[in-house]
């Protein structure tokens, strides 16, 4: 029986970007997982395609996933909102997104006459959109959502820009909202993704990825795994280290998720 499993998360650490190519060495490494019969799955913040879409690019990339083996924030955002009671929502995303809304029995409005302001990725952010999700909180009194906290995303063109966290953290300050966040670092999030795994002892688990953020710093103050920092993705160097608490910083730094190869051996024991 095996004792130990991975988080992988996917853009920079799995796939290089929003093209979804596979970095080459991620392809042998998961490869190297299946024939070991090591756990694991794509614990992705992703907000901008549809669960099952999402699996399916993934396949015809060449990734062995299924849907039990592709964690999206989507999955949590339906079982949140309903919770919440949330019935109408103005949302930033995409299309793809927003008609996942729709099929699952949310209207969807342009006003802001409504329950919830719901984050992902849109990279049509105006002022307008900033002034109707706004309204909607500060004079409707809606609830903020984000479906992570991400500071910044890798672009095609290897420039970053604003990720979904920094528009959240616009609009919780500008409305004095605290936002709820459905994926990464979320504990929500972290105790689904463990039981996709099948594993219940943190201290087995191993999230890799280029976010030292939301992925691995607040995922070690949440749920205590251990983390593995990729510099394959939006950050090249370590510095960006030096700005997080020393006790959440990542256990293994490697260049990309090839290396972690060498830890398989020693930990799955």
């Amino acid at each position: 029986m095996n004792h130990i499993g991975f988080l992988l998360d996917l853009e920079g650490t799995l796939v290089k970007d929003k093209s979804y190519t596979p970095i080459p060495e991620a392809l042998k490494f998961t490869e190297k997982l299946d024939n070991l019969k090591i756990p694991w799955i794509v614990a992705t913040n992703n907000s901008t395609e549809k669960p099952l879409e999402l699996v399916k690019i993934l396949k015809d990339k060449g990734f062995n996933v299924n849907e039990k083996k592709v964690l999206s924030p989507s999955v949590i955002a339906l079982e949140t909102l309903k919770r919440e009671k949330v019935e109408s929502l103005f949302f930033l995303g995409t299309e793809k997104i927003k008609e996942f809304f729709l099929e699952n029995g949310f209207e969807v409005k342009s006003s802001y006459n409504v329950d919830a302001v719901v984050v992902g990725r849109d990279k049509t952010v105006d002022f307008k959109k900033l002034k109707t999700a706004t309204s909607a909180i500060a004079l409707n009194n809606a609830k903020l959502f984000a479906y992570h906290m991400n500071r910044i995303i890798l672009d095609r063109d290897g420039t970053v820009s604003p990720s979904v966290g920094a528009i959240a953290h616009c609009l919780s300050y500008a409305a004095n909202r605290t936002v709820t966040f459905f994926g990464k670092p979320s504990k929500l999030y972290f105790e689904k993704a463990f039981k996709l795994l099948g594993i219940e002892n943190p201290k087995r688990v191993y999230m890799i990825s280029d976010d030292p953020f939301s992925d691995l710093a607040g995922g070690k103050k949440t749920i205590g795994f251990k983390t593995i920092f990729v510099l394959s993705g939006k950050y090249k160097t370590t510095d960006i280290l030096q700005s997080i608490d020393k006790n959440l910083r990542p256990d293994f730094i490697f260049n990309h998720i090839g290396e972690c190869g060498k830890l398989i051996e020693t930990q799955n024991d």
